[in-house]
């Protein structure tokens, strides 16, 4: 009896082709189970497995990905596949719009593809953040997946660096490890890796003036010891105090007030109720001093400091309104800083100290342009800045920085908000 279910005469059985498979299960013309981050085919064969990263809406009258490389021409010689040159696109196309509201994040972040050219774990952790990006940008799970994948290759990476750690990649270590702080991390994980760029920056000390990073050495040292993050063993932190919680009523309190000033503007008002939200969820919490429950209440936070909508920063070059959102943000991320005393001073402040001292000097050259004070009430923004000026003296002085003036008079915003261009008035 002949059975039918099998090949004869040294036929292959075919199959139905795969179209959305992995590029190297269709380079070896076998079907794909197009499971991700790396379908079963590559995992059992220890092979790279690569998709072609789509977004249905991305995908007319789109520049070819290889277009990239004129953004990063150091990494040409790599030879990328397409999933990994799509996410480095994803990156490039929203990096540039910080570029205005700086931080000391930012500023170092220019030196890391000419990095990532020589050391592949650092691009892993840069591709997992870009995934993290794409996946809550365009509303794509299996980003996410992707987001994983490439940051445990990362950390893989990482380790084997640090095993042979010296002054030629410490840059890239240090780098590396900042950015794995960034996303997809754990209370536990993220202060393990907080106090691991600790150690790299002092073993660094010795060559420091050579490291593109020096500023961000230095001023981490000037930090004082009850305000750094605390170890991953770590479980209760203190309980927030008096003024802390007052700030936090104070801040929603600004909030409110702001509000009219924004009103019939959708991207800022969006961006605001967010904010707003947040707060009014901490409140709700408070007193919180578990870590854990901290740092997952820090979540939305944490990120959004590093990503501020592109929508609102493309427009804060011209539109006071926009500028008085972000500020507002920023003295938002000092302000709530106190109630979480496991993360210490940094974090938020670090990267929402510089931007806020950028934003009040360019509101004070507009009111100080004759041309521009002509199209927008300069005057009403500046008065609205005071509160954001007043929560980042207070930041520095607890720290104990200089604060370079005396506590900040500002009022209530009570007065009507007039149109975008400025009225004509006495």
């Amino acid at each position: 009896m002949i059975d039918d279910s099998r090949p004869s005469g040294g036929l292959r059985r075919t199959h139905r082709k795969s179209r959305t498979g992995c590029k190297t299960c269709r380079g070896r013309h076998i079907r794909c189970d197009e499971k991700t981050p790396i379908c079963r085919n590559c995992e059992r064969s220890g092979r790279q497995c690569h998709y072609v990263v789509k977004a249905k809406e991305e995908t007319e009258n789109q520049t070819p990905p290889y277009a990239v490389l004129f953004q990063y021409p150091q990494l040409e010689s790599a030879k990328l596949p397409p999933q990994e040159l799509y996410l480095l696109q994803h990156l490039a196309s929203f990096t540039p719009e910080v570029n205005f509201i700086d931080n000391k994040y930012s500023t170092w972040m220019r030196h890391v593809p000419e990095m990532m050219s020589k050391h592949r774990f650092l691009l892993d952790c840069v591709l997992g953040v870009s995934a993290a990006h794409h996946a809550l940008a365009k509303s794509m799970p299996d980003s996410v997946q992707l987001g994983l994948y490439y940051r445990g290759r990362g950390l893989k990476g990482l380790q084997t660096a640090l095993n042979t750690f010296s002054e030629e990649n410490a840059d890239a270590v240090l780098a590396a490890s900042i950015i794995l702080s960034w996303y997809l991390c754990d209370w536990k994980e993220w202060s393990s890796l907080t106090h691991g760029i600790h150690t790299i920056e002092a073993s660094m000390e010795p060559y420091k003036e050579r490291s593109c990073f020096i500023n961000l050495i230095e001023e981490r040292h000037v930090v004082p010891d009850e305000l750094q993050p605390l170890p991953p063993t770590t479980t209760e932190s203190e309980m927030p105090k008096m003024e802390d919680t007052a700030a936090l009523l104070e801040l929603i309190a600004r909030l409110e007030e702001v509000s009219a000033y924004i009103s019939g503007h959708e991207d800022e008002e969006k961006i605001l109720e967010q904010i707003t939200s947040f707060a009014l969820m901490l409140q709700r919490k408070l007193p919180m001093t578990d870590t854990s429950e901290q740092f997952e209440a820090s979540r939305m936070l944490r990120f959004a400091c590093i990503n501020l909508p592109s929508t609102l920063l493309k427009k804060v070059r011209r539109e006071p309104r926009a500028i008085i959102t972000a500020a507002y943000f920023f003295a938002a991320a000092m302000a709530v800083q106190p109630l979480f005393p496991a993360m210490g001073a940094m974090f938020f402040g670090y990267i929402a100290l510089q931007p806020l001292s950028e934003l009040v000097k360019y509101i004070d050259d507009q009111r100080n342009d004759p041309i521009g004070a002509t199209k927008y009430n300069w005057d009403e923004a500046s008065e609205l800045m005071l509160y954001p000026q007043e929560v980042a003296r207070r930041f520095r002085q607890r720290l104990g920085w200089p604060t370079g003036s005396k506590p900040i008079p500002y009022r209530s915003y009570s007065s009507t908000p007039t149109d975008s261009p400025k009225d004509e008035g006495p």
